[in-house]
């Protein structure tokens, strides 16, 4: 029985990976990943390609704060990334939640 009960899991599990088109399914998938980056050693390639993409975002990201540092409007752009990007993070935050907790209110079966 217990065979049987792993088999089904493991079935299940292997359809969940192959749904990846709706929204809680690609955030599932999405999440295995991350959650499997870091459980393989990076090999040469992969450490150089990490470091010029690490080099691209925080570059640009150093030009950015260096210029609004000699512009002396550091508050203002503090503030316009907090009004612009906290907006954004909150919603997907709440849309996240939302999903998954509908996801397992799905798996525990109707109410009745």
């Amino acid at each position: 029985m217990g065979d049987h009960h792993k088999r089904d899991e493991w079935l299940q599990d292997i359809e969940a990976r192959q749904r990846n088109v709706v929204f809680p399914d690609t955030v599932q998938n999405e999440a295995r990943f991350w959650r499997n980056v870091g459980k393989q050693p990076f090999t040469t390639s992969t450490k150089v390609g990490l470091a010029l993409l690490a080099l691209l975002g925080w570059g640009f990201f150093g030009v950015i704060l260096i210029a609004t540092f000699q512009a002396g409007v550091t508050w203002a752009f503090v503030l316009g990334m907090l009004l612009f990007w906290g907006p954004i993070f909150a919603a997907i935050a709440w849309a996240t939640r939302r999903s998954l907790h509908n996801i397992q209110n799905a798996r525990r079966g109707p109410r009745q």
